[in-house]
């Protein structure tokens, strides 16, 4: 009887626990085909550990084009190496004081062309700034 009556909601869990993968299962696409069979070689595998190595993550980039898992691993290791350098740059003092203090000074010019645009009654999509607001709008 306590069959019947949850039935709806047991058939509703293992749903819900079929949709989530075991670790270690392959990632599959939509049509239940593997998303790359040459993540499974070595090769792969190796590629994949280079790209999050800095300075190494070119290596796939540039010399694996047609493995696509390579390919994924090594853009992303290239813009984790961008964000790992940007940062090394910032731990410079006067560096990152003078990219500061350019960063302010570009942001009052461009409140001062807002504020001149605005009086005129003109929309002016502001550089940088209009393309931000742009994106999060979406």
């Amino acid at each position: 009887m306590t069959e019947s009556f949850f039935k709806d909601e047991n058939e509703k869990i293992e749903q819900e626990t079929k949709a989530i993968p075991e670790l270690g299962a392959p990632v599959l696409k939509d049509d239940d085909s593997p998303i790359a069979d040459d993540f499974q070689s070595e090769e792969g595998r190796m590629a994949a550990i280079m790209s999050y190595i800095p300075f190494l993550c070119f290596v796939p980039l540039l010399n694996m084009k047609d493995n696509k898992e390579a390919q994924f691993h090594a853009k992303q290791g290239v813009m984790l190496f961008l964000v790992e350098l940007i940062a090394v740059i910032f731990l410079i003092d006067g560096i990152s004081a003078f990219v500061f203090k350019a960063i302010l000074i570009i942001a009052v010019a461009l409140a001062v062309f807002g504020i001149y645009f605005a009086l005129q009654g003109k929309n002016y999509k502001l550089p940088l700034i209009g393309d931000l607001v742009k994106k999060a709008k979406k």
